[in-house]
């Protein structure tokens, strides 16, 4: 069977992007007896089967999953999948032609990783304001030039769901927990909502089982950001819905407490020294982050009343 396993989760691809992610991984140097490939449809309009053409590959094959959302495309790529080390490519990811190579021999020679990510540089459509470069990380931009990794949950050494690396082990867990766990489908991009969480919690999961994490400069693909995702109103709304989603994160650790409506007394005379001293773009990142509480606790209550519904505790819709 094949080592590795490349999964594709997408919903309505742009052709273009979803081609040059394609190509690039017709450009691999890995043999293509050693790995395998699944583009998972996500629901979308017009189904990915009678539009692209797979045939160009030994090990691959289109896989339809009928629920939206990341998650549940995530969840059926692992099941559907064969290789020891999962690879997750976006599709707008164009992978270097040795990704694959780099990752086999990354893993191979460290037995203590059990997921990673790499460099990630940005292709824009349209130039981003100026304002905007300190807060690429948003965008799943990564500029590192050393290699960073850790065996305790470290933000600085946290991987990247774009090109994310993840040995078997970690991805049924993983699933494991997600589907014991329904609430756990709450986090992720489901239609048009802009939550996330998704790669922290497999990350998470990685090190709970005691792997660890890093992101590696010897694992390099290119970005592809349309204008769209470069808009000012675009990025408010997704610093809110990444702020929303560190909060549901919390609640789904400790269920017991949801996100407070506002911030112990030091922190919120930080937050609002900020608001007072800050510039226009600090203000308005201070007038997000409490649009994020109120979020993650309207999401809370719409999937306690799912839950209620239909005795699961994923959203119907986001």
């Amino acid at each position: 069977m094949p080592d590795i396993s490349v999964i594709i989760c997408t919903h309505n691809p742009r052709s273009d992007y979803l081609q040059r992610t394609l190509d690039a991984l017709k450009a691999q140097t890995l043999a293509q007896e050693q790995w395998e490939l699944l583009l998972i449809d996500n629901a979308s309009e017009k189904a990915l089967a009678t539009a692209w053409d797979l045939s160009w590959h030994l090990h691959a094959r289109h896989v339809y999953e009928r629920e939206l959302g990341l998650t549940p495309a995530r969840l059926r790529g692992i099941r559907e999948s064969t290789g020891d080390l999962l690879v997750f490519v976006d599709d707008d990811n164009v992978l270097a032609s040795g990704y694959l190579s780099a990752a086999a021999e990354l893993f191979a020679s460290r037995t203590d990783l059990g997921v990673a990510s790499g460099r990630l540089l940005p292709e824009y459509e349209t130039p981003p304001p100026g304002w905007f470069r300190p807060y690429e990380s948003w965008i799943a931009v990564r500029r590192f030039q050393q290699s960073r990794w850790s065996n305790f949950f470290d933000p600085r050494a946290e991987p990247c769901g774009a090109g994310m690396c993840l040995r078997r082990p970690i991805a049924i867990n993983y699933a494991k927990k997600s589907m014991a766990n329904s609430r756990q489908q709450i986090l992720g991009r489901r239609g048009t909502s802009l939550l996330s969480g998704e790669d922290v919690a497999i990350t998470k999961v990685a090190i709970d089982l005691g792997y660890s994490m890093g992101q590696f400069t010897g694992l390099n693909a290119i970005h592809l950001i349309p204008s769209r995702r470069v808009a000012e109103k675009y990025l408010f709304d997704l610093y809110r819905n990444l702020q929303a989603s560190g909060k549901l994160m919390g609640w789904l650790d400790n269920p017991d407490h949801q996100p407070a409506h506002f911030p112990d007394g030091r922190v919120l005379l930080k937050t609002l020294f900020r608001f007072l001293k800050g510039g226009n773009i600090d203000r308005r990142l201070v007038v997000e982050e409490f649009r994020a509480t109120r979020l993650a606790r309207q999401v809370i209550k719409e999937a306690a009343a799912n839950q209620a519904a239909t005795g699961t505790g994923a959203l119907k819709q986001a």
